[in-house]
């Protein structure tokens, strides 16, 4: 059975890219938040997630029956979309409009992406440059090392993130080995390039964060598996 998944657009910069245009345009359930459902172009969300202040009174009026308001301080918007997305039974989830725009908000998002992967099976946050994976869980080894596998083109760029900085990490198809990295600082294991068809990453006290940008010869939509 397939997994059931949820596009999610948030208020960052308006996808341009064929690809993450083309995950919006065929989202079987889009989830806007409050400021990104103003911009929405070529489809009509299913739900609208937020505290609803960034929502016009026209919109507001239209999609009143697909509001969903959280007036929590707690978190962000897009945090409060995936929380609905969970509660509703999805466990897979692509993020789209995280970035762009402002730094403070992007870096924000990504950094949130460990705690969606501790509520989902996959997360991926889909930009105009590239596809950010990120990782919880994966098939447990013996040594309680955590297996993943991500299709790479040969020489497609790759940089590693750990949201925790006890993370240890071991990968084949990379260029450059990164078992002795020490991940107290973000650009540690960043810059690496694939050598294979694929990655096998094994990690340790995740979540692991895995970025790829697209290959710079793509002219049209990209097949990329969810990992």
């Amino acid at each position: 059975m397939k997994m059931k998944e949820a596009v999610i657009l948030a208020q960052g910069a308006y996808p341009s890219h064929p690809y993450p245009l083309h995950l919006l345009e065929t989202a079987g359930t889009l989830i806007c938040t409050d400021g990104a459902v103003n911009k929405l172009q070529g489809r009509e969300p299913d739900r609208v997630v937020g505290d609803l202040d960034s929502l016009s009174e026209t919109l507001r009026e239209k999609y009143s029956s697909r509001l969903v308001q959280d007036i929590s301080q707690e978190t962000n918007d897009l945090t409060k979309a995936v929380q609905y997305c969970f509660r509703e039974g999805f466990r897979s989830i692509v993020i789209l409009g995280a970035t762009g725009l402002r730094e403070d908000h992007t870096l924000g998002n990504i950094s949130l992406l460990g705690t969606y992967a501790q509520m989902m099976d996959t997360v991926r946050m889909v930009t105009d440059h590239g596809v950010f994976f990120v990782f919880a869980r994966g098939t447990q080894k013996a040594d309680g090392f955590m297996e993943v596998n991500i299709p790479c083109p040969a020489g497609n760029p790759v940089s590693f993130f750990a949201i925790n900085p006890a993370m240890r990490l071991r990968a084949k198809g990379v260029h450059y080995p990164v078992e002795s990295v020490v991940f107290d600082s973000w650009w540690k294991a960043t810059l690496n390039r694939c050598t294979g068809s694929s990655l096998e990453l094994s990690f340790l006290n995740g979540p692991l964060l895995v970025y790829l940008p697209y290959p710079p010869t793509w002219t049209e939509v990209p097949d990329i598996p969810a990992g």
